[in-house]
Formats: structure tokens, C-alpha cells, sequence
């Protein structure tokens, strides 16, 4: 495959799934697990630039923290190989948190982050940072690393499977670090993710573009 044909091939089948698209796309998405979730709508005004709205739940006990943005993305790098792509995001956004963790109190809130990720047809690796802050009230952090394969190579009209294993750790939230074994699955402009943790806590995760 000529490494044009790869690059067009990257665009169409990989791009949706970050934060990041092409020019004028819009994905909305969401993750879901027992301890925490996250759901946004972002839209790409370049293909380095996106911003939308953001809402993270994170669950301690019975309680919660939810926070919500306003937030911007950025590529700041990215490589494309002969039959790899690589990319580095940052993160950043404004917004309110409502907390019960540590007590109930409504403030400003702020939050940074970023990730990377490298990727082939059949290999994907990722890893993600996060912080949450709001003056008064909390300060959350999340990391997440992903290791995956997919056991054949599709084309664009079929459905892209992925075995992948993803570790979390919310050091303000739960105390272990998460394992996720989990499929991913990908057809056309829509993305969806089944998994269960070495707990047993479920997970549910959705990406539509357009």
C-alpha cells in the first residue's frame, strides 16, 4: 500500500476516535464505568484544533464529583509513517464541579491533560493524563494506558475489531489500579466499546462523527 493510500486510509478509519478530526467534523461521545464517566460533544474548526463541551462524573462510595467544561483541544505533533501514525494532543478547559466526595460545594474548575498514541492496522498503544482541580472543593487525577491489536486487517465497508487492554488509575477515587480487558469495534462513522474489569465492573463507551 502506497504510503498516500495508507495516510487516506488513516484519515477515514482511524481519525474519528480523537479528540482531534478533520476540518468541520463533530464527535460526540461517551464513556461509562461504575467509578467514573465521561461524555462530550467536540467539534474540529482544523484539523489541529477542536472545542466543545465536556462532563466527567467521578464516583467515590455514594458519592459524587461532577464537573463540567468548556474545552479545547490541540494535535501538537503528529507522524505519519510508511504503516504507522503517531499523534501527541494537549488538553485544556474552564467550567464548574459540584462535589460530595470531600463536601458538597458547587466552585470553578479547571483541567488539563494530555495524550498520545501510536498506531498501525493491527497495533495500537495509548496514554492518557488528566487533572482536575476546583479551588475549595477538589482536585482529581486520572491516567490511562491502552495496549491493543486487531486480528485481521478490514476494509472501510467492514467492521474494524480490536482486542485491547486498558489500566486506570484515579489515585483521589479508587485506590488500585483498574484493569479493563475490552473489544472494540468501529463501522463507518461509529465506534463502540464492551469491557469488564478484573472486578467486574462494566464498561460501556460510544463515538459517533460526523
Amino acid at each position: 500500500m502506497s504510503k498516500l493510500v495508507w495516510l487516506c486510509y488513516f484519515i477515514s478509519l482511524y481519525s474519528f476516535a480523537h479528540p482531534v478530526i478533520y476540518k468541520d467534523g463533530t464527535v460526540v461521545s461517551s464513556s461509562n464505568m461504575p467509578s467514573y464517566s465521561d461524555n462530550q460533544v467536540m467539534y474540529s474548526w482544523s484539523n489541529r484544533w477542536s472545542s466543545g463541551i465536556n462532563h466527567w462524573r467521578f464516583t467515590k462510595g455514594k458519592n459524587n464529583t461532577d464537573m463540567g467544561f468548556l474545552k479545547l483541544n490541540h494535535l501538537l505533533y503528529r507522524y505519519n509513517g510508511d504503516d504507522s501514525q503517531a499523534n501527541f494532543y494537549v488538553h485544556g478547559g474552564v467550567g464548574i464541579a459540584d462535589s460530595e466526595i470531600e463536601r458538597r460545594q458547587t466552585n470553578e474548575a479547571f483541567m488539563t491533560g494530555a495524550e498520545g498514541d501510536w498506531e498501525t492496522r493491527t497495533l495500537y498503544t495509548s496514554l492518557k493524563h488528566y487533572y482536575f482541580t476546583s479551588p475549595q472543593v477538589t482536585d482529581l487525577a486520572m491516567t490511562q494506558a491502552r495496549v491493543g491489536f486487531a486480528p485481521y486487517e478490514a476494509e472501510f465497508e467492514q467492521i474494524q475489531t480490536w482486542f485491547m487492554l486498558q489500566a486506570m488509575y484515579m489515585p483521589d477515587v479508587e485506590s488500585e489500579v483498574i484493569i479493563t480487558p475490552l473489544l472494540r469495534f468501529f463501522y463507518k462513522n461509529v465506534l463502540w466499546e464492551l469491557g469488564s474489569s478484573t472486578r467486574a465492573e462494566w464498561m460501556i463507551n460510544v463515538m459517533v462523527h460526523y
